[in-house]
């Protein structure tokens, strides 16, 4: 069986270049780095693109088993190449998986590479997200090489808003061996974590100020209000609007626009990062805050991979707790229940609750995914 995979994902993985470099404009750099290296070794980097694990595959020998979100099991092809005609490991987005973590084990026994993303989730605004730091746990335990991946505009190619890739964009794929397994053997959990963060760090805003690659399509920026949430001008949250390559405020006069370089002209910022950064600080100190939000309320079944609706309605929040409300019933979540929170797709905010998996779709997943994490942080 284990040959029969291998065979199809190499067949698979032949397509999947052929589908990416016709997608995308895409260099492969090699540093310090074989790409004919035979495992087993980790394959690490930044996550800029939901599929990031299959990607960084394309510039190796060989075939390196991708840790993958759950979510990604949701579609019926997808299932069907993950589960059964390649190799991979399933993971639960933002959170500990013991039967994960056994996985991995396993096919480092066994030899093979094992591509994975420390960061968890996706980058938001085009730069780092937060690191997990029982990857330097688990490379501490294995002892095995760590190779990174660094890609560069990849998220300027597909912004974390976005349905669809603009056409050919341009990115940089750069492979180098971070850590030996005879450097592991005397470092320290916490000086591999640095070295972790160091060696994937990244800024795609900063990166095109330098390369001015252009990255042209249309309606660059419709879907921008499912990250951005924060008008810097009048300090409202939730009154962004997007039509085409333009974002505005519906309670002001803060108008601007998407240039071929990805940058925004006629705002207080001209990049998304910056921008990010400024509207979770502002969320952080309202005081007060009132939305209503048009979504749709799933809860998922992960035995069969689907979304199961629950209700369509109109989303509040009041006093720690979503409140959704339909015609016909509410739904309330109290945030002190909410576990295991991502913004998992382009407009899906997930989470567990009381031993279930839940998916809110709506065009502001950012949004609900910060209220829930300010309240964290106040514990």
């Amino acid at each position: 069986m284990r040959t029969i995979k291998h065979f199809f994902l190499l067949v698979i993985k032949f397509f999947v270049k052929i589908y990416f470099l016709s997608r995308y404009d895409v260099d492969f750099v090699y540093g310090n780095f074989d790409p004919k290296k035979d495992g087993p070794y980790f394959l690490i980097g930044n996550h800029v693109l939901l599929m990031d694990a299959i990607f960084s595959n394309l510039g190796i020998k060989g075939y390196a088993v991708p840790v993958t979100n759950s979510f990604a099991y949701s579609g019926f092809l997808r299932r069907l190449a993950l589960n059964n005609l390649i190799d991979s490991i399933v993971k639960r987005k933002g959170q500990s998986d013991i039967q994960t973590i056994k996985d991995i084990i396993k096919h480092v026994k066994m030899g093979d590479k094992i591509s994975l993303y420390p960061e968890g989730n996706a980058s938001y605004y085009g730069s780092n997200s937060d690191t997990v730091f029982s990857t330097a746990k688990l490379f501490k335990k294995l002892k095995v090489d760590v190779v990174s991946v660094l890609t560069q505009g990849g998220y300027l190619s597909k912004p974390r808003w976005r349905d669809k890739r603009l056409k050919k964009g341009k990115i940089v794929l750069t492979y180098s061996t971070l850590l030996t397994k005879e450097q592991l053997q005397d470092m320290t959990i916490e000086e591999i974590n640095d070295v972790l963060i160091k060696g994937y760090e990244f800024n795609d805003y900063q990166w095109n100020k330098v390369e001015k690659n252009k990255y042209i399509g249309k309606n660059r920026l419709v879907g921008a209000e499912r990250l951005l949430y924060g008008c810097p001008k009048c300090l409202s949250i939730d009154t962004l609007v997007t039509s085409g390559d333009t974002i505005r405020c519906s309670k002001c006069d803060l108008h601007g626009e998407i240039n071929d370089f990805g940058f925004l002209n006629n705002l207080p910022f001209d990049n998304i990062s910056d921008w990010g950064m400024f509207q979770e600080d502002l969320l952080r100190n309202k005081k007060q805050i009132e939305i209503k939000i048009n979504c749709e309320l799933f809860e998922v079944d992960f035995d069969k991979y689907k979304f199961n609706s629950i209700i369509r309605g109109t989303l509040s929040y009041n006093d720690r707790k979503f409140i959704i409300e339909s015609n016909d019933k509410d739904v309330i979540f109290d945030f002190s229940k909410i576990k295991g929170t991502a913004f998992s797709e382009a407009d899906q905010f997930s989470f567990d609750y009381e031993e279930k998996t839940y998916t809110i779709v709506s065009n502001s997943p950012k949004l609900l995914l910060d209220l829930t994490k300010n309240y964290k942080e106040e514990l």
